[in-house]
């Protein structure tokens, strides 16, 4: 090895050496700094010169500080030492970071924002594919009992949603972007609402299964809820029950039980299906009726009315289903068309909030029957039909309509 060149400032020095590096000569600069010995190295002479006085005015400045340090400052500088050594981060990048984040927090104490973050954040999320969590809460839902339709909903909707978004987990999903999936789809607001709900129950599910944090809102919380247009709310008139009695009870009597329970119970569809005559307490005069909500087992009691007692009493049985056709609806619908009366959605549900609203005048009641809300009873029923329409419809003998001389009712096969 030559001799080296020796660069000082007067009070440090740096001696560039020439050195062979896999036949190539190549210029290493060696040096202390901080009690240490440095070595860097250059393809250039040139450089090597440059980059040793760049060195040699950073030393200088550093010395002159060192100097200027009180004691004070040196048992700073000790401490600080002393509490960085474990990270393995170097004092000073610790000092930039602290600063970059100060800044970022408007002087606010960086601890709490720590402590925000990981309360927000544990490390204790258990991990899993977003498909397969969907699964699972389907899963979880089916062994709970809910109707079979509302798990087939979760393993359709969700998973379409899970197959948009391939990659993703749970944790790094954002309100905004279901959001827009969520409105991008070619659906009712009702329809979109009801996913919403879906989506907000799988995240408590997450929460309740350590899949998210406990302690915080999800991002499912905050999905926009759509505005739902005015629900058209069809009832039938007093008359046409009647007719619709007659016409069943000529054609299809063993329905008449059905179409009892749908006039004068204010159920859904799925829980008439669903009812058995064990259900109806003829000695205490209430109807059982178990929820087919899928997110409740709640059952309520309804009154056994007058006009509904008369009606099932002649097919009064201990036990068994009230329903006895696989799609009532269906065929009360052909017999209903024979007498000219079109069937509406949910209308025998309508009616009867409507008519019971009307007879009693109590809101809170009539929401506990049916089994919905004061608030939607009050916002779609009320002041529909008068008292003395309700009167008519919870009569034992009921109007018919009126029938042309010159039609004939011809019997259905």
């Amino acid at each position: 090895m030559s001799q080296p060149i020796v660069l000082t400032n007067g009070q440090h020095e740096i001696k560039i050496y020439t050195v062979q590096n896999r036949g190539r000569a190549v210029f290493q600069l060696s040096f202390y700094e901080g009690g240490h010995r440095r070595r860097r190295t250059c393809g250039k002479l040139s450089d090597a010169r440059r980059e040793a006085k760049v060195v040699l005015g950073r030393l200088a400045v550093n010395t002159h500080e060192a100097d200027a340090l009180s004691t004070a400052d040196m048992e700073s500088y000790v401490i600080a030492r002393k509490h960085v050594m474990p990270t393995g981060v170097p004092l000073h990048v610790c000092a930039e970071l602290f600063a970059q984040a100060h800044a970022k927090l408007g002087g606010r104490p960086l601890l709490e924002a720590v402590q925000f973050f990981t309360n927000y954040h544990p490390n204790d999320v258990a991990t899993k594919p977003l498909a397969e969590l969907i699964e699972d809460f389907a899963t979880h839902r089916q062994a709970m009992g809910v109707a079979s339709a509302y798990v087939a909903d979760i393993r359709r909707q969700l998973g379409r949603f899970a197959a948009a978004h391939p990659g993703r987990s749970l944790t790094q999903l954002r309100t905004a972007e279901i959001d827009r999936w969520l409105g991008g789809l070619p659906r009712h607001p009702i329809t979109k609402n009801n996913l919403r709900k879906i989506f907000i129950t799988f995240g408590n599910w997450a929460k309740a299964n350590r899949y998210l944090p406990a302690n915080r809102p999800t991002e499912f919380d905050g999905l926009m809820r759509y505005k739902e247009p005015p629900t058209k709310v069809g009832i039938y008139t007093p008359a046409e029950l009647g007719t619709m009695f007659a016409a069943v009870a000529a054609r299809r009597p063993e329905l008449l039980p059905w179409l009892a329970c749908a006039a004068y119970t204010g159920a859904r569809v799925s829980e008439i299906d669903h009812l058995a005559w064990e259900n109806i307490s003829f000695d205490r005069n209430f109807v059982e009726i178990e929820s087919s909500k899928v997110r409740t087992k709640a059952r309520r009691l309804v009154p056994l009315l007058e006009a509904l007692k008369a009606r099932l009493l002649p097919y009064r049985r201990d036990l068994g289903p009230i329903n006895v056709y696989d799609d009532p609806q269906a065929v009360l619908k052909r017999i209903a068309a024979e007498e000219g009366i079109e069937l509406k959605a949910n209308g025998f549900r309508h009616s009867y909030i409507s008519y019971r609203l009307a007879a009693i005048n109590d809101t809170a009641r009539v929401a506990l029957e049916a089994g919905n809300s004061p608030e939607v009873i009050f916002q779609h029923y009320r002041e529909l039909v008068t008292p003395e329409d309700a009167a008519q419809w919870f009569s034992v003998v009921l109007p018919k309509i009126p029938k042309p001389e010159n039609v004939i009712t011809m019997k259905s096969a």
